[in-house]
């Protein structure tokens, strides 16, 4: 399917020392890939307040490290040198990274945000860079953008809302045809990677997984539903201090370059102009 998208002018495929890094949409396979990522904002938007924002395509390390990304991620951080004012000040590789993830600059935007609420839930759209093993996978990229929900407030309301977005987005993917398999994993981001903790992890279901078929009939995961608990909140000290109960924070993301490919691996022809029509029914039936 890549090679024929790239016969017709609608995708490059830009490597690294023959290591896969990421795709460029051209054209209409473009066109599907932006409207796929606003159809799911708008379906989200439809049952919650979504405040939006952006994402850099660099982050500090600190931040990183406050939550020990590098140590409990088999991760390589991607050092940048951000551009000098002057443009000739020598600068060191310490301080900034490629962004890894979307949600960690949510959550360092609320830092230190005294207020307690109910439930708010954030969006963006994050261009993240991970070190990825030589795998002969053409879904598993180096570099990706990811659509990511991050909801914050009572435990109980963070938890039913995410599980809610992540259902009705499946939801409207299946409208699309592509069948999805929801999955319990475990993430060493909440809990020590034992054995024990694993266990616990899948008893309470912190980490749900989409999984479909994809364009090399493998099984491959296009999205996640994650609980954090109080885990984020709290490293970034983010809601009223005096309160006991402490606000939690959960995520529902998408990996977009993925699920596009995934949907147009199921459409006649892989053409970019049927899937649109598919996306633009689908969210037509999903509001009925």
């Amino acid at each position: 399917m890549i090679e024929s998208l790239q016969k017709k002018g609608l995708l490059s495929v830009i490597e690294s020392e023959g290591q896969l890094m990421s795709y460029t949409f051209i054209g209409k396979l473009n066109e599907a890939f932006e409207l796929l990522n606003k159809i799911i904002v708008e379906v989200i938007a439809s049952q919650w307040q979504v405040t939006p924002h952006s994402c850099a395509t660099v982050i500090e390390k600190s931040i990183l490290d406050e939550i020990d990304f590098f140590k409990k991620l088999p991760s390589i951080p991607f050092h940048v040198i951000p551009h000098s004012q002057e443009g000739n000040e020598e600068q060191t590789t310490g301080k900034w990274v490629l962004n890894p993830s979307t949600c960690y600059h949510t959550f360092n935007c609320l830092r230190n945000q005294p207020e307690h609420w109910i439930l708010k839930c954030f969006t963006a759209l994050g261009h993240c860079h991970r070190f990825e093993p030589r795998r002969n996978d053409l879904t598993r990229l180096g570099c990706f953008s990811m659509r990511e929900f991050v909801f914050v407030g009572d435990s109980e309301s963070v938890a039913s809302s995410a599980d809610k977005a992540f259902d009705l987005i499946i939801n409207l993917i299946e409208r699309c045809g592509l069948k999805i398999q929801k999955e319990i994993a475990t993430d060493v981001f909440y809990g020590d990677d034992s054995a024990a903790i694993r266990k616990v992890q899948r008893i309470l279901e912190v980490k749900i997984e989409a999984v479909v078929i994809g364009p090399q009939e493998l099984p491959v995961s296009v999205g996640s539903r994650n609980l954090h608990r109080d885990l984020f909140t709290a490293t970034f000290n983010i809601g009223d201090p005096t309160l006991q109960e402490k606000m939690h924070s959960a995520c529902v993301a998408f990996g977009m370059e993925r699920l596009l490919l995934c949907l147009l691996a199921i459409v006649p022809d892989n053409c970019p102009i049927k899937l649109i029509e598919i996306l633009e029914s689908s969210k037509s039936n999903f509001n009925e």
